[in-house]
């Protein structure tokens, strides 16, 4: 029989971090071992570059039906600085397994793995499951983007290992992010009559963009997660006391909802700007895209149902941050997140997974394969 826990703290013992623009293979170690432990519990296995030698892996249990049920989750952590518990030494306190990674979200991975292992051994199997395990989705998805464009058949549903602290969330917001570069004239700063100063355009821009765009977005809420949100997160500027700035950039952190595509509200948004001042919005260096499954959906409410017998609240849940089920959605797939743990405790110093939860979430995983991803 499988421990998830144990199964846990061996895929904590394995740094994965992110190495962000690094050309590093980070995660590969990590693909690998669940490769070579899938194999050991009678599951097909393969690891498939991505990039930089940094490997996604997948696992196959074949089914009655060919057409899989997706469970994917990410094999990157992020950075271990500052942390007040050994990263990759796991540790069991307080009814807790602590390490970095152990909640976002080798505790997700762990929990996919113990539920099919336990198909494999009991079945039964009325479909196909894959379990991806990608890189990356600390960073730029590099990773689903991948899994997107492999030969996988289109899933029939997908179940996104998070830590939703055993909600399933059937919402998220998505995000564009760009810098807006005001500009001026370079000049002396005790002569600055008849100059245009780029520190004082961006200021401008700022007050227009709470003051006057903000507010509008509240027109364009969303059942679950709200409305979409803009937040100035950065401000780059200036030469040095004595001189005028001929440049100021500006960075600005615009939360899309369902219904919004992000690459229209850049474009929106630039022609909105550059139209009243000498700036330029720069294309996006980040873009994400919202989640919004519709509840109704079969495949969403077996999972529902699994919660339910489990005891727990199945009511659909619409959170802030983003995923990897956004994109797998994007090729029309019925796409939920789930998964032990708290989003609280992600990226923290002490992070931690509560182990009733993982149990549990194993019970919930696997009666919802044992459907095929039909309600009952």
């Amino acid at each position: 029989m499988v421990d998830p826990v144990e199964l846990i703290a061996n895929l904590v013992r394995i740094p994965s971090i992110n190495p962000r623009d690094r050309a590093e293979p980070a995660e590969t170690a990590l693909a690998e071992h669940i490769a070579e432990w899938a194999t050991a519990h009678g599951m097909a296995a393969r690891t498939e570059e991505v990039l930089d030698g940094r490997r996604n892996v997948l696992v196959e249990l074949p089914g009655d039906d060919e057409r899989p049920l997706l469970l994917e989750s990410h094999l990157d952590t992020v950075e271990t600085d500052g942390m007040t518990v050994a990263p990759f030494e796991p540790e069991v306190r307080g009814g807790r397994l602590h390490g970095r990674g152990s909640c976002d979200a080798k505790a997700s991975l762990a929990v996919f793995l113990t539920a099919m292992a336990r198909l494999a051994e009991r079945g039964p199997r009325p479909r196909t499951v894959v379990l991806a395990g990608v890189v990356d989705e600390e960073h730029l998805y590099r990773g689903v983007t991948a899994l997107r464009g492999s030969d996988l058949p289109t899933p029939a549903g997908a179940i996104v290992g998070e830590p939703t602290e055993l909600r399933v969330v059937v919402a998220h917001k998505g995000c564009m992010r760009c810098r807006i570069e005001a500009r001026g004239d370079a000049g002396h700063s005790s002569q600055p009559w008849g100059r245009t100063n780029a520190i004082e355009v961006a200021a401008e821009v700022v007050c227009h963009l709470q003051q006057e765009h903000a507010p509008r977005l509240a027109a364009l809420a969303r059942p679950l997660v709200g409305p979409p949100s803009l937040a100035v997160t950065m401000v780059e500027g200036g030469q040095g006391p004595n001189v005028l700035p001929d440049s100021c950039v500006v960075t600005i952190d615009r939360r899309t909802v369902g219904g919004e595509d992000p690459h229209e509200v850049w474009a929106q948004l630039r022609d909105e700007l550059e139209a009243r001042w000498p700036v330029r919005v720069h294309e996006p260096h980040i873009v994400d895209y919202s989640l919004e499954t519709d509840p109704a959906d079969p495949f969403v409410r077996s999972v529902t149902a699994s919660l339910r017998a489990s005891g727990l609240d199945a009511d659909p849940l619409g959170v802030g941050y983003g995923t990897d089920a956004s994109k797998i959605a994007l090729d029309g797939v019925p796409a939920v997140v789930f998964g032990p743990g708290s989003i609280t405790d992600a990226h923290t110093a002490d992070e931690s997974v509560p182990l009733d939860q993982v149990h549990t979430a194993v019970d919930v995983v696997e009666r919802a394969l044992r459907t095929g991803g039909v309600p009952a």
